[in-house]
């Protein structure tokens, strides 16, 4: 039986191992779909600009996916806004990937 701090210690780097292959999917997407030089860093923050005003809109959210690499395919929620984190970190990579400032 594991005490209270160790489990602590295991799940907090679970998660840590969980974030960093998720964010390496996301660079691996943005340089091989999106961003890799099709789009500029003003575009990429106007359409994340778009997305953040109008988080209900499903072509906002598919606009700024097609761009930074993000697979819509995973996408499931009826609702856009509750994947603004990922969306956010997406453009985030994007722009990096461009040499960008992020968001």
């Amino acid at each position: 039986m594991m005490g209270a701090g160790k489990q602590c210690v295991v799940f907090g780097l679970a998660g840590l191992l969980l974030a960093g292959c998720e964010t390496g999917s996301h660079i691996r997407n943005a340089s091989a779909g999106g961003a890799a030089g099709l789009f500029s860093c003003r575009q990429i923050s106007g359409a994340f600009a778009a997305y953040d005003r109008d988080r209900h809109s499903w072509s906002a959210l598919k606009n700024i996916a097609a761009m930074t690499g993000l697979d819509t395919a995973r996408l499931e929620s009826a609702k856009p806004a509750s994947y603004y984190e990922q969306v956010k970190n997406s453009a985030n990579i994007a722009l990096l990937v461009q040499g960008c400032q992020p968001l």
